[in-house]
């Protein structure tokens, strides 16, 4: 019993000093508005076009979906704009959700 005790007070202590803010989170769930948020680079004219779907392989077609790359053998490119910020003395996590179907990759969330 006490170390069962023991062991609860670790997870605690540990759960109350993890804390993390959250800069930039994009879920991509209202659809076409993603396009508003985010910049498909024009710097070369030949790269592929990006399309939001739930892909193949997903437990909910709305709430699953993502971008993804629509052309074989092509290069992307994507940015979007978030306050400025500074990680100074902490770790910096980026964080995003690729699956691959076949040659296609999406992108379902992406956090900073």
């Amino acid at each position: 019993m006490r170390v069962a005790v023991a062991i609860l007070a670790v997870f605690a202590s540990v759960a109350v000093t993890i804390e993390a803010t959250v800069y930039f989170k994009e879920q991509f769930q209202d659809g076409d508005a993603w396009k508003s948020r985010w910049l498909v680079s024009e710097h070369k004219s030949d790269y592929g076009e990006w399309k939001l779907t739930a892909g193949k392989f997903y437990g909910d077609a709305e709430a699953d979906k993502g971008l993804q790359t629509s052309q074989d053998a092509r290069f992307y490119a994507l940015s979007s704009r978030f306050e400025p910020f500074s990680n100074e003395g902490k770790s910096l996590v980026v964080q995003f959700t690729p699956s691959a179907s076949s040659q296609k990759t999406q992108f379902h969330q992406s956090t900073l």
